[in-house]
């Protein structure tokens, strides 16, 4: 049995066919092959949500490792060319330069993984639930996470498990700071629920700019629970480049909330930036795995795939589709009704995505032309 367990999950647009889609059957198969040959995989799996191909592998080299990441990156670049072949939409659009470390945080795909022990005396299972999304900003899962992991009157662990009940540390991320070269490259802040509840929510509520990064058990110091991926493209080329699309890492049960303490959230569809052009406000679906991208005006969507690991750090033989299951599809019929009603609103009030988010968008340049245009006036001559 391996001690240390490193699990990692990478996620890119690498294009697809009839636009924002889904990548094509030649693309995964191909990423596929170059993962399953890299002699560090204990185990992986290749899946897509919308059109976006996620990477999810254990291996034992750590979080941040320039193998794992180089190898990764190549199966994206080798997608990105078949989808040039095919002549698919979008085709390699997000995979910006590579780091000469070869980490590939902030070239464009998605990155959540941690290290843990595996298997130790205190969690003698080990449960985890990927969660990948696709046209969402990278604060899609803001409500989700401050209500399994922080509100007591929503996820019940806070009163039926001792060790849930001491609580948890949230790393909450400045997705806006925008580091000068030399200078740190993040910004974050540490806080701690259930006494900093307020200002948890305080940050979390602005979805747009503030984002967990990390959570942590406080009754096992240690014990990560949750990583998610935090970069913003637009921060990084400084133009609109396609939305951020989460991918989001959360191990469960034991000293951390039970699965289906942290899927109850999704239920109520909540409203989130993304969808068409990623300059909108619209309901998150839940959807199965391997789900195209085909809805009326696309909308923001999130699958959820648990399973579990073994000593040897290899996945359980059957995984779970969460939202795939029918109980899911009343909340589905949800999202679509809320979205049809959001749609009403048209471009109008907060049916379209906060004026820092379009920032980045053509609409910005029609805006500060329209501002030259404005002439001062007087009360007198405003007849």
């Amino acid at each position: 049995m391996t001690d240390q367990l490193t699990f990692t999950v990478i996620k890119a647009d690498c294009g697809s066919p009839g636009g924002h889609t889904q990548p094509s059957k030649r693309m995964i198969d191909e990423v596929e092959r170059l993962i399953s040959g890299e002699s560090w995989v204990m185990d992986h799996k290749i899946t897509h949500t919308g059109d976006d191909i996620a990477i999810l592998a254990t291996h034992n080299l750590g979080t941040s490792s320039s193998t794992v990441h180089k190898a990764c990156r190549a199966g994206f670049d080798a997608a990105a060319e078949i989808a040039k072949e095919e002549g698919n939409y979008g085709a390699g659009q997000d995979l910006l330069a590579t780091a000469p470390s070869g980490n590939v945080r902030g070239t464009g795909p998605g990155v959540a993984e941690f290290t843990f022990e595996l298997l130790p005396e205190h969690r003698p299972a080990e449960s985890i639930a990927v969660f990948a999304a696709d046209k969402c900003g990278p604060g899609a899962y803001n409500m989700a996470l401050y209500q399994a992991f922080a509100d007591p009157s929503r996820s019940s662990g806070f009163l039926l498990s001792p060790d849930v009940g001491k609580g948890f540390k949230f790393l909450i991320e400045d997705m806006d700071f925008k580091a000068e070269p030399g200078d740190p490259t993040h910004r974050l802040i540490e806080l701690n629920s259930p006494e900093e509840n307020i200002d948890i929510l305080t940050l979390l509520r602005q979805i747009d700019r503030y984002g967990v990064a990390r959570i942590y058990s406080r009754a096992y110091p240690d014990e990560i629970a949750v990583a998610v991926s935090t970069d913003r493209l637009h921060n990084i080329t400084g133009v609109y480049q396609g939305k951020d699309d989460p991918v989001m890492v959360i191990r469960n049960q034991k000293m951390f909330p039970a699965v289906e303490e942290i899927i109850d959230p999704f239920r109520l569809t909540p409203l989130i930036t993304g969808d068409a052009r990623g300059s909108h406000t619209m309901p998150l679906m839940p959807v199965p795995i391997n789900t195209a991208v085909a809805g009326a005006y696309c909308l923001p969507i999130v699958s959820c795939l648990a399973f579990s690991v073994n000593g040897q750090g290899k996945f359980s033989e059957n995984g779970v589709d969460i939202f795939g299951n029918l109980a899911w599809d009343r909340y589905r019929a949800q999202a679509q009704e809320r979205a049809d009603w959001m749609r009403q609103q048209a471009p109008f009030g907060v049916a379209m995505a906060s004026q820092e988010e379009i920032s980045y968008t053509g609409l910005a340049e029609r805006q500060a032309a329209l501002e030259k245009r404005f002439k001062p006036i007087t009360e007198e001559t405003r007849d």
